[in-house]
């Protein structure tokens, strides 16, 4: 997070309310208890290998402030005021992990309301045939790991930051697309 951010806010129904920004200096709303419902592009990178699926998961630097040390989604953050959640997403991945990935390349998984103060939107990107040149420049990220589809979810409830350790429609809602795609 960049304290100089604007983060697009939503009404309840998901939709962006035009010229209306959050302020992320005054720290995130479902922290600060306020009323104010921002939105996340949420990105998983999947790769298909011998042994399987996999997915990458990034483990967030011990300087950052919320969940340091934890292990999280591949890429993924808050959308900008008046930015599209495509380029949010795309952004998010060049971000924190470095990865360069198109619009044409994001998967659509699913819509979802995170809690009160947040809406998801989801998206996969298949990494199979891409070179893993990862990087951190935004010091948000120390390593990334890629974690088999079969012990992924004992990977994210002995390792996930909290919110994603119980986080079950999120993954179910990855489970069902991959499985309706022929990837499970």
């Amino acid at each position: 997070m960049h304290k100089d951010e604007i983060w697009q806010l939503y009404y309840p129904n998901g939709e962006p309310i035009a010229g209306e920004g959050w302020s992320a200096s005054k720290g995130n709303p479902e922290v600060t208890g306020d009323d104010g419902i921002v939105g996340a592009a949420v990105v998983f990178l999947y790769r298909r290998g011998k042994d399987g699926l996999e997915f990458l998961w990034q483990k967030r630097s011990e300087k950052i402030d919320r969940y340091p040390g934890d292990w999280d989604i591949s890429a993924g953050g808050h959308i900008n005021l008046g930015e599209s959640l495509v380029d949010a997403a795309v952004r998010e991945a060049r971000e924190e992990i470095g990865a360069e990935i198109t619009p044409e390349e994001l998967e659509f998984v699913a819509t979802r309301p995170f809690n009160k103060n947040r809406f998801a939107w989801i998206y996969l990107t298949d990494w199979t045939s891409k070179t893993e040149n990862f990087h951190f420049d935004d010091e948000e990220v120390s390593e990334v790991r890629w974690v088999k589809y079969g012990k992924m979810e004992e990977f994210r409830k002995k390792y996930a930051k909290a919110p994603l350790k119980k986080d079950d429609l999120t993954f179910e809602f990855l489970r069902t697309w991959l499985e309706m795609h022929g990837n499970l």
